[in-house]
């Protein structure tokens, strides 16, 4: 069994404005903690300075891989990450830290009380959704809805950015995963619901980030497509 308690997956695509910021939060938050750690920054092709300014920021420091990849999307960067860790736990960590970073003890709880993966949920009686715009509060329910209708039932934020796995439950469902965008999640959930892992819910609180880089419009489209045909090919693969 690893040594490592917590690996840290923190995909990343054009960050410069933000990711030593980031990085500085994590580390400095990871070092007060009794366990051991590791960081994993896996940059999905960026054209800007993230990859320079994150080896200059981690330096001599220890604990810590990053992972300059092509650009194929963030489904496909969290996969080689979580593929690469080697931690018990696998903490999949969005770069603008939209969730307070104490509230990973929310995670790890669920994890050692004996859940396989724990998810994040801003949907849930104890979570809290801060400087939302409307319009996108109301895409993301419409999105979700598809999601049960097409996909699956079970969830109230598929698209959540934080997520934990147990180590089991990484080897098994990331090297499986084909969907390198956005909608890589329902693909995780379907293929742990699949292969029978247990699943916790987890309430956070959670800032709108106003410098996002997605585009409702053109995101949405090829979400709605990457989960129509993820369904349809793990239909196909559970009829052989």
């Amino acid at each position: 069994m690893t040594d490592i308690h917590l690996s840290i997956v923190i995909p990343a695509y054009n960050e410069s404005h933000r990711i030593k910021q980031t990085l500085d939060a994590i580390y400095e938050y990871l070092g007060n903690q009794n366990y051991s750690y590791e960081i994993i920054l896996c940059d999905d092709g960026s054209h800007d300075s993230t990859v320079r300014l994150s080896r200059e920021f981690f330096g001599s420091k220890s604990n810590f891989q990053i992972l300059s990849l092509p650009h194929k999307g963030k489904g496909s960067a969290v996969k080689t990450g979580m593929m690469t860790a080697q931690g018990q736990y696998r903490f999949m960590c969005d770069a603008d830290l939209a969730m307070p970073l104490e509230q990973i003890e929310r995670f790890l709880k669920e994890m050692t009380d004996g859940c396989d993966i724990a998810i994040g949920s801003r949907e849930l009686i104890n979570s809290k959704r801060l400087g939302e715009p409307i319009l996108r509060y109301f895409a993301g329910r419409v999105f979700n809805l598809f999601v049960k209708l097409i996909a699956i039932r079970k969830y109230q934020d598929t698209q959540c950015g934080f997520k934990c796995f147990s180590s089991q439950a990484a080897d098994k469902i990331f090297p499986l995963v084909r969907t390198k965008g956005w909608a890589f999640d329902v693909e995780v959930l379907l293929l742990a619901d699949k292969y029978g892992f247990s699943l916790s819910q987890v309430p956070i609180d959670w800032r709108h980030g106003e410098d996002s880089k997605v585009d409702l419009c053109s995101a949405a489209l090829q979400m709605i497509r990457d989960i129509f045909l993820t369904r349809v090919r793990l239909l196909i693969s559970h009829r052989k």
